[in-house]
């Protein structure tokens, strides 16, 4: 429908892996999303199901050149991947059982989402790399600001879907190419690439990081406020 070609191959590979808590190291066994970023790597890990496992993904920049979508591989080649991190990052990694691989991609943003009585929403309007991990929650908000301008418009479906399309356009292509920025220039950078990103983020305080990601997460952006206000049990 829009006729943008294939996806953009970004060259960065993810492995996924679920570790039963038990076998978890247990002085990593935190109750938080954690980030190890690395030259051009990083791994995240969390609690997943009321303690019973722990979620681990490992990602790469190897200049992957083709799509790849939960092709299973060896244990072996993803520690032969990771090789050249810290000791206890590896020791995480040898950890994980059944690990599959993906090779990221995504897109540039568009224009035109709409055709007609057709709308694209989510990672069909607007495919993004997951490093400001936003793919779900753009779905949910484009639902929700769909369903508030059909019901603005009920006689005039078409009015309310371009009315959706220009609401969602701009902050959703701010998410695709800031997640782009993100994978770059925060997870994967090296020498003094890293350097730098550590001077720029060590100079601002706790509280001045929360007022620059306001525009993402701050609670006045009315489609997320009313996205989350849909998960808020009744």
């Amino acid at each position: 429908m829009v006729g943008d070609g294939a996806p953009r191959v970004t060259g960065h590979t993810t492995y996924r892996s679920v570790i039963p808590t038990d076998q978890m190291p247990e002085d990593l066994r935190w109750n938080a999303a954690t980030l190890w970023a690395g030259p051009k790597c990083h791994i995240v890990h969390y609690p997943l199901s009321g303690w019973k496992t722990f979620n681990l993904v490992v990602t790469c920049h190897n200049d992957a050149s083709a799509p790849v979508s939960g092709l299973p591989v060896a244990d072996r080649e993803v520690l032969e991947a990771f090789s050249h991190v810290h000791p206890r990052a590896q020791s995480i990694i040898r950890h994980g059982q059944n690990w599959k691989l993906w090779v990221l991609c995504d897109r540039d943003p568009v224009d035109t989402w709409i055709n007609g009585r057709v709308a694209l929403l989510g990672d069909a309007a607007h495919p993004t790399l997951q490093y400001l991990a936003q793919g779900a929650c753009m779905a949910m908000e484009d639902g929700v600001a769909l369903s508030l301008e059909v019901a603005a418009r009920p006689e005039d479906p078409e009015s309310a879907l371009l009315a959706y399309q220009n609401r969602r356009r701009v902050r959703t292509a701010r998410i695709q190419l800031t997640s782009r920025a993100i994978g770059d220039h925060i997870y994967h950078p090296a020498g003094v690439h890293a350097a730098l990103r550590n001077s720029i983020m060590s100079a601002k305080s706790q509280e001045e990081w929360y007022d620059a990601l306001d525009w993402l997460y701050g609670a006045q952006h009315s489609d997320a406020a009313a996205a989350a206000s849909f998960l808020e049990p009744v």
